[in-house]
């Protein structure tokens, strides 16, 4: 089947636990071990991104569900967005939520060098056991027809050299003071956090925890087979250290949307800046809005994101 007549065609149901352990793990990888998450009481902002690959399927791991038909070349997708929508606040540990999953647009144009770029947005809906919707997850797969060695991609990693001597290093984001709604004004922001340089073991521990297994992320030779100089990072990784920082900032439980546009690859070596600013304060409403940027320290933006917050309930 083409990708458009699979267009919303739901998959089949499958039950996604929130399990206390697992929070626990994710919280640690995205270098923000807070106590919100640690004890079970709200899922980190970008934690059902793991749903899909743990329990259920994706439109690049289809595990016997119709997806396998598609008529698309699906050997090397990138990652160009990704959303997370509450309903409320976000759920906890113990929940236990039915996902269903549709292909819900496909959208073909032209690249910037040439060629044919299709982007494919799969929708995933989490629902309670009584029927309520809890949270959506948009996830956009971009497939080209141009390879990574071929002179249009820019893939020029860092020199690496890890430091592995410290495989627990205490949360990078500790200095970020906690501000509630009173507290933020538009434009203000916590001070810029700067990583440490990104490791190998950084994206597997990671990888591990998302389950999703891909060894672009750490085979090197598979990776210079594909064209790729390097192995390189998840996106989701460092999306979920920009939602690390602002879980620092502000209260996780207030957290109503997060998206991420992925702008540019990561590389074993780089180093990250985490920033954000407030670009929205509703007084009536109680909610606001967020901006974050994940920048090499050379400037280079790599993700930006978006986060809703909703400071009443």
């Amino acid at each position: 089947m083409t990708p458009e007549e699979l267009v919303g065609r739901k998959g089949p149901d499958y039950e996604v636990m929130i399990e206390h352990g697992k929070m626990r793990e994710f919280a640690r990888a995205m270098g923000a071990p807070l106590d919100v998450f640690m004890k079970g009481e709200a899922i980190p902002a970008t934690f059902l991104v793991s749903a899909p690959y743990i329990w259920g399927y994706t439109l690049e791991r289809p595990r016997g569900t119709f997806f396998g038909e598609i008529e698309h070349d699906l050997s090397v997708p990138l990652h160009a967005e990704e959303a997370f929508r509450f309903h409320g606040p976000p759920p906890a540990a113990g929940e236990r939520l039915i996902a269903r999953t549709s292909l819900e647009s496909v959208e073909r144009k032209s690249g910037r060098s040439g060629g044919e770029m299709t982007f494919l947005v799969m929708l995933t809906e989490y629902f309670a056991p009584d029927g309520a919707l809890r949270a959506e997850q948009r996830s956009t797969t971009v497939t080209t027809g141009q390879t990574p060695d071929d002179g249009t991609w820019e893939a020029a990693p860092p020199d690496y050299d890890p430091d592995c001597s410290q495989l627990e290093r205490e949360s990078p984001f500790g200095q970020v003071a906690r501000q509630g709604f009173d507290d933020i004004a538009v434009g203000e922001a916590p001070a810029p956090v700067v990583l440490p340089p990104l490791t190998i073991h950084d994206i597997v521990r990671f990888q591990s925890v998302v389950g999703e297994d891909n060894p672009l992320h750490y085979d090197l030779v598979w990776a210079r087979k594909q064209g790729y100089p390097q192995v390189f990072a998840l996106g989701m990784h460092q999306a979920s250290q920009m939602a690390g920082y602002a879980a620092h900032w502000l209260p996780p439980q207030a957290v109503r949307g997060f998206r991420v546009r992925f702008r540019n690859i990561g590389w074993p070596g780089d180093r990250y800046v985490i920033s954000g600013h407030v670009t929205q304060k509703d007084v009536s409403a109680q909610t606001a809005g967020v901006h974050l940027a994940c920048t090499r320290t050379d400037g280079t933006l790599v993700n930006e994101a978006w986060m809703d917050f909703n400071f009443s309930a």
